[in-house]
Parts: C-alpha cells; sequence; structure tokens
C-alpha cells in the first residue's frame, strides 16, 4: 500500500523518483511531490510530513485518453486489492437547454456526457471489525488521462481536503 508509507518504502516499491510538482499547493505543511515512471504512466505521489497522502497515476504516453478499467483496477491495486474498492459513477449534468445555466461539471465525449469515477476504500482492523484503520478517497476523471486517490487522515499528521477542480488543472 502506498498510501501512508514512508518515502523509502515507496522507492523501495516503485523505484529512482524524480521532484514533481506539489499538486495540493500545501508547502506550508511540508508537501513533496516525487515522479515515479512506470512505462506509459507516471505515479506522483505526494509527502506530508514524509508519509505518503496522495498519489495520481497519470498517463503520459499514447492516446491520451482516460484509463480503462483494466487500467484503474492496476492503479487502485497500488493501495489495496481492486476488488475492495467502491466505485460510484456520479450521472454528470444533463446538457445545457435554453433555459438551463451552463454547468462547469459537463465533460462531452463524443456528443454525450462523460462521468467521472469516485472511489472508496475502507480498511478495517482484522482483530476488530467495527474499527477503522484508514480510509481512502478518490476520483478517475472521465475525460483526463488520470486517477488521483488519497488519505484524508492519518494520526498526527494535518488533514487533506484536496480540491478536485485544482487537481484537474494540475494534471489534466
Amino acid at each position: 500500500m502506498l498510501l501512508g508509507s514512508k518515502k523509502p518504502e515507496v522507492d523501495r516499491l516503485l523505484g529512482a523518483p524524480l521532484m514533481a510538482k506539489n499538486l495540493l499547493g500545501l508547502n506550508h505543511a511540508g508537501e513533496k511531490a516525487y515522479r515515479y515512471r512506470q512505462g506509459s504512466f507516471d505515479v506522483i505521489v505526494g509527502f506530508l510530513g514524509g508519509v505518503a497522502r496522495y498519489v495520481a497515476v497519470v498517463r503520459t504516453k499514447g492516446p491520451l485518453v482516460p484509463l480503462s478499467p483494466a487500467e484503474l483496477s492496476s492503479a487502485l491495486a497500488l493501495n489495496a486489492p481492486a476488488a475492495e474498492w467502491i466505485l460510484e459513477s456520479v450521472p454528470p449534468t444533463p446538457k445545457k437547454t435554453a433555459t438551463s445555466s451552463k454547468s462547469a461539471r459537463t465533460p462531452l465525449k463524443g456528443g454525450r456526457p462523460v462521468a467521472s469515477v469516485y472511489l472508496s476504500h475502507i480498511q478495517r482492523d482484522p482483530k476488530a471489525k467495527d474499527r477503522v484503520l484508514r480510509e481512502l478517497f478518490g476520483w478517475a476523471s472521465g475525460t483526463s488521462p488520470y486517477a488521483f486517490f488519497h488519505l484524508p487522515a492519518i494520526e498526527g499528521q494535518p488533514p487533506l481536503l484536496p480540491d478536485e477542480w485544482a487537481v484537474h488543472q494540475a494534471l489534466g
């Protein structure tokens, strides 16, 4: 699992990193991002206080299209088995009509709205099923070649509240 790991463990799993642009702009919290090359993808890992708090999987080669279901499953598996994630596809806003206002959340592809997929994973204590160890959240863009995951809360660390629009601007 990448999220919640320290940098030496992430380096051991993904190889030698390059510096990357911070995606959340949390310089005051000690945000540092690193990019790991994985074939046609970059895996950008953001650390706060030396702990991996977000991961973005970004296609950098080939057609810059949204991740396929198989690619998304592989990205999910960086943090937990893909079968353990809950995927929710939120219907996009309907197309604009003469009387409706323009929506910023209506990406179009082939003339039809494309929804992002929202993801969540709850890791429970194997000894006490009612105890939650950590929760992971994220999304896969319906229009751009990336998926983003984060660990919003971890003991002894500041909370993390990523802005989906800002992340999209940085990655999309």
